[in-house]
Order: structure tokens, then sequence, then C-alpha cells
């Protein structure tokens, strides 16, 4: 029950969901990479905006109520109408494509370095060190 109310507090579970999401997102972004030359074949991607709107809302129900949960809150599959419609109907653009896997992987990895400065801190307060 103190592990649970502990880790599902402040901003620890938000930065999990995102976690998950830039997961998800990132094996979207390398399959399109992987599909680029096949006919007929539109790219797929997470809708970070409404994926983020749905977090924002969840964090004030939070604050106004006291508690929420995360686990439900899913990212909406969407497909991209950006880049070049070529004749074989596939819309490509490698360009973009690399740019939205390194933005993603760049949010991946800023927030696992703040899951683990916010484990770290709480690992110092349980063994009663001073950072």
């Amino acid at each position: 029950m103190f592990l649970d109310q502990m880790f599902n507090q402040g901003s620890t579970p938000v930065l999990e969901r995102m976690l998950q999401f830039t997961a998800a997102r990132q094996k979207l972004l390398a399959e399109n990479v992987v599909n680029i030359s096949v006919p007929n074949y539109r790219q797929k991607d997470l809708s970070l905006d409404k994926f983020q709107e749905m977090l924002r809302d969840r964090v004030e129900e939070r604050d106004s109520s006291g508690s929420a949960r995360f686990e439900d809150i899913t990212a909406e599959l969407e497909q991209p109408e950006r880049g070049i419609l070529f004749h074989d109907g596939a819309n490509r653009s490698m360009e973009q494509l690399m740019t939205d896997q390194a933005k993603n992987g760049m949010m991946h990895n800023f927030i696992i370095e703040l899951l683990r400065k916010q484990f770290q801190a709480m690992d110092m307060a349980l063994k009663e060190r001073v950072g």
C-alpha cells in the first residue's frame, strides 16, 4: 500500500505513461521506415497532441479531486496526411520520418532521465542520505 501510494503520486505515473507512448510510437515510426517503398502503404503514427491533451486533462482532474489513474489513457492511431502522395498511393517522406524518430527518441531519453532522477531521489531518501 505504501509503495503503491509512493509511485502513484507526483509525476511518476505521467512519466511512465509517456515512456510507454514514446516506445509504441518508435515502433510505428520504424515500421514506416521499413515499409517506405511498399506500394500503397500508408504511414501510421500516434497522435502526440491528442495524447498530451488526455494526459493534461487527467492531471487537472487529479489536482482537483486528489486522485486519478493513468493506465487507461491510450494514444490514437492516425494516418498522417503530410508527405508527398505518390502515384502508387503511398505517402512517404524519409526526411520527415527521420525527424520524427529523432524527436521521439530525444523525448524518450529525456523521460528516462527524469524517471532515473526521481528514483535516485527516492533511493537517497529511503537510505536517509543527503544529496
